[in-house]
């Protein structure tokens, strides 16, 4: 053997340790990628299963805020039908700890409609509001967008929801506002232009008046690496999905940032190699069952420094035919009877059902150090907004409006006859109407009266509010 074979020997085993160590290296690098890109959520996940790090332990019993946000987007007028005859019937055989039906957060977005149909589909809505069973919000789809196109769409949106009396709170100095659910999950450009188009989105909601993000958990890269948990998050204009990280919402600290991120549960675990994810979304494929409402239980997403005060957030495409039998039918009312029975016990376990707004409210009270029973909050930040109170079958503008008295203007030529209802057992008008009948009905008042001019009419309240 040569002296340069006895060194090559020499040197062959380390070098081949070297050689595959970087292989494996490079090769888990790659691995860590592709998961990173699929799953961002997944190491905070992790690290939250296996050292527990923001585990708190609750005390007294455990008040769940349960809230149903849905994407929806009828594309006929039977499928409103069906939500105004099946939801009432299904969600008034239900009611939480407060005496509450189920709450359904109807994020609107019409993408199939011209502006007679979305009008008429929002004016339709505004009925199941105003009998107590949910609050509108707003959803929105674009692409390829500028900021300047996106906000002529969003301005568009809210003024035809305020022409309904929804996204105006009950003050004398009313507030517009909204809360957020971003089409394909593509928020702040998350997802490449052709879901959005713009970096500085979480800025321009804020300027727009949202109080609050409802998009995520999503299912893919989508998602941000928070995970489980309430926080703010801050806008970088110039680079896409700057909600990946932020701030957690926290007892006792002001919120830092452009939006609150209102995320939902995120339950992960393995059937042999595969992952299995579930986001809170309910469909014919994924239903309520109680093994799932279970596990969002025990995920517990909470202020920090509250953990007895626990947010539910799941989410639907409730218009979409063959999910009826999930959202409006058996497996609904199976749910709501699982959660009453099960998480409404008094002394372990207190169910709130709630809209996005009072979800808002109630986590801006626990941040606010408030305490006691949750349902005293529901109003805390932002009051309801005006049509939780009222309906018109005109459009209308809300100029003022309190507990006792509102001052409106109808958007419609003199001489239409516009027909009211208030849940208020009495009600005087003045102003530029003549009126036509007062009539006593079951859940309130109803009123008939012709416009004489474009001016404002003033109504004053009297007896008790309902």
């Amino acid at each position: 053997m040569s002296k340069g074979q006895g060194v090559f020997k020499k040197w062959t085993a380390p070098v081949f340790v070297i050689l595959l160590a970087g292989l494996i290296a490079f090769g888990s690098v790659k691995v860590f990628k592709v998961i990173d890109a699929k799953y961002p959520w997944l190491w905070m996940y992790l690290s939250d299963q296996i050292f527990h790090k923001d585990r708190e332990m609750p005390n007294g019993p455990r008040h769940i805020m349960f809230l149903f946000v849905d994407h929806w987007e009828p594309h006929d007028q039977h499928t409103v039908d069906q939500w105004l005859k099946d939801y009432p019937s299904m969600a008034a055989k239900h009611v939480d700890s407060d005496g509450k039906h189920p709450q359904h957060s109807f994020f609107w977005f019409f993408s199939h409609s011209n502006l007679a149909e979305k009008k008429s589909f929002l004016k339709q809505l505004t009925f199941l509001v105003y009998q107590g069973f949910g609050e509108i919000e707003l959803h929105m789809h674009h692409g390829n967008d500028t900021e300047k196109t996106f906000l002529k769409q969003m301005n568009e949106a809210i003024q035809l929801s305020k022409e309904v009396g929804a996204f105006t709170t009950q003050e004398i100095q009313p507030r517009t506002t909204f809360g957020f659910i971003h089409g394909m999950w593509g928020l702040d450009n998350s997802r490449g232009p052709g879901d959005c188009g713009i970096t500085n989105e979480l800025i321009l909601l804020r300027e727009l008046r949202c109080y609050a993000d409802f998009t995520n958990p999503s299912w893919g890269p989508m998602h941000s690496r928070v995970v489980n948990r309430l926080y703010y998050a801050t806008d970088d204009p110039l680079k896409p999905k700057s909600y990946d990280t932020g701030i957690p919402m926290e007892v006792g600290k002001p919120g830092v940032g452009d939006l609150l991120m209102f995320t939902g549960q995120s339950v992960a675990h393995f059937g042999g190699l595969r992952l299995h994810y579930d986001h809170g979304e309910i469909d014919h494929e994924h239903l309520p069952t109680p093994e799932r409402i279970d596990s969002w239980i025990q995920k517990a997403v909470h202020v920090k420094g509250k953990p007895e005060w626990i947010f539910i957030k799941i989410f639907a495409h409730g218009a979409i035919a063959q999910d009826h039998e999930a959202v409006l039918g058996k497996w609904r009312d199976e749910m709501h009877t699982y959660l009453e029975s099960r998480y409404n016990d008094g002394t372990h376990y207190v169910l709130h059902y709630v809209t996005a707004r009072e979800a808002y409210n109630i986590a801006k009270a626990a941040e606010a150090g408030k305490t006691g029973n949750p349902n005293e909050y529901r109003d805390f930040v932002i009051p309801p907004y005006v049509n939780r109170f009222m309906t018109a079958s005109v459009p209308y503008e809300v100029i003022s409006f309190d507990p006792g008295k509102a001052v409106l203007r109808f958007l419609v030529k003199s001489g239409t006859k516009v027909e009211l209802n208030f849940h208020a057992p009495s009600i005087a008008i003045s102003g530029d109407a003549i009126l036509e009948s007062l009539k006593l009905v079951q859940d309130g008042t109803q009123v008939v009266l012709v416009t004489k001019g474009q001016g404002p009419v003033g109504f004053v309240f009297s007896g008790e509010k309902k």
